[in-house]
């Protein structure tokens, strides 16, 4: 396992805030099997722009790396061309940025066509302007065969052409991609099914909560999403038609988690993925409660404001509630539940619902024997309280929502 120093500049923000970011650095790191042994932060307000690092820290890491027989240095931000170039020279170490590494562990992730393609875009996107003495840092990683004296100007323009046809190539290949999924998510929209989506911070439980609620709802034995303790553990989009007995039915989502500094390049690449959040009748925000920082609920805040998904209604979940012990300190109301011992999942369910379907109204029909198929729709998925046959056809009073007002609205008999 490689060794690496884990670095950093304040900004302005608190030394907690900071340190709290290494250490989801460090967490960042470990999923490449790199081991972040050292942690150093400079207070300063903005980085140098040579460096990053003010010339007496930069000799300070030099003289752990030594000490310590580190290889790589990872700073907890993007740095330019000119920093990672300068920073190798100096150091002698390979050079790292979050946005680097994170977009390496994207890569590792995706599994879909979509998910690799989106991850590639991204990773070109941020190759692009760092051609120019990238040197190690990319080549290591697999990012190119780089000098790093910097490579000669006819390479350097054939690697950049190649960058910008490859570019081009998988935007036209998503651009398929995305439009097969718009008439998908169009159709979807005009059967009127609701649609639920999962948010959070990455590894907070949204993939478990997809599975508790897949494995108490689907009657159609589901494919269960994958479910592991690690950062990004899936970044494919995940959905499901699920539904209560004698309930209507919904769509559950599960999305790719949210991080701090999540690369824009990511979130532009991952548009059409990210797209279904913004599409939702109900945003489920699942937090980790055993790590309920007000850091990541406000994170996962931006990003949806950045989706322009802040309208939607939004349900607050905490995860592991059989694990804590204490109170839960949030600003806002929510549902503790567990999804290894399934604690208060059906009332999770109960609140979908709720949030869902709280507009609905109690109504008489009187349905034509020639339209059976809407009293078996209606006894299958509403809430019946009872349907009397007569001579010319069903009378039925039942639950519907704003949208089976109108279109039984020719059946209705009371209003």
């Amino acid at each position: 396992m490689d060794i690496a120093i884990l670095g950093t500049i304040t900004k302005g923000e608190s030394l907690e805030a900071t340190r709290r970011s290494l250490e989801e650095l460090k967490a960042l790191a470990l999923t490449l099997e790199i081991d972040g042994q050292e942690q150093i932060i400079q207070s300063r307000e903005t980085p140098v722009p040579s460096t990053y690092f003010g010339s007496g820290k930069v000799e300070e890491i030099k003289l752990i790396a030594e000490s310590i027989n580190a290889s790589i240095l990872i700073v907890d931000d993007t740095l330019s061309p000119a920093q990672i170039r300068n920073l190798e020279n100096i150091l002698e170490l390979q050079i790292i940025d979050r946005s680097f590494l994170i977009l390496q562990i994207f890569s590792i992730r995706a599994k879909t066509n979509e998910a690799i393609l989106e991850v590639r875009l991204a990773q070109n996107e941020y190759m692009l302007p760092r051609l120019v003495g990238l040197g190690k840092s990319l080549s290591r990683q697999g990012g190119g065969t780089y000098n790093a004296k910097g490579p000669g100007e006819t390479k350097l323009e054939l690697d950049r052409r190649k960058l910008l046809d490859d570019i081009s190539r998988v935007k036209r290949e998503l651009s398929k991609i995305r439009k097969a999924k718009s008439t998908s998510r169009k159709r979807r929209q005009k059967n009127e099914v609701p649609i639920v989506v999962l948010v959070g911070y990455t590894n907070a439980g949204k993939s478990a909560t997809y599975n508790s609620l897949v494995t108490l709802l689907d009657n159609y034995n589901s494919k269960l999403t994958f479910e592991e303790d690690m950062l990004f553990a899936t970044l494919d989009t995940k959905s499901k038609v699920l539904k209560a007995e004698n309930r209507p039915p919904f769509i559950l989502i599960d999305t790719v988690g949210f991080i701090h500094k999540l690369p824009h390049e990511l979130v532009n690449s991952f548009e059409s993925t990210l797209s279904d959040i913004k599409d939702a009748d109900l945003i489920i925000h699942v937090v980790d409660g055993l790590n309920a920082s007000p850091e990541e609920m406000k994170i996962t805040k931006e990003i949806l404001e950045k989706l322009e998904a802040t309208e939607i209604e939004r349900l607050i979940v905490v995860t592991k509630s059989d694990l804590i012990d204490g109170p839960v300190l949030l600003d806002e109301d929510f549902l503790p539940i567990s999804n290894k011992t399934k604690d208060n999942i059906d009332l999770l369910v109960s609140n979908i619902y709720y949030n869902i379907y709280n507009d609905n109204v109690i109504r008489d029909l009187i349905i034509p024997f020639e339209d059976g198929h809407i009293v078996n729709y209606l006894k299958e998925n509403n809430n019946v309280i009872f349907a009397n046959y007569m001579d010319h056809g069903v009378h039925i009073k039942t639950s519907l929502t704003p949208r089976e007002v109108k279109r039984y609205e020719k059946y209705i008999i009371n209003a």
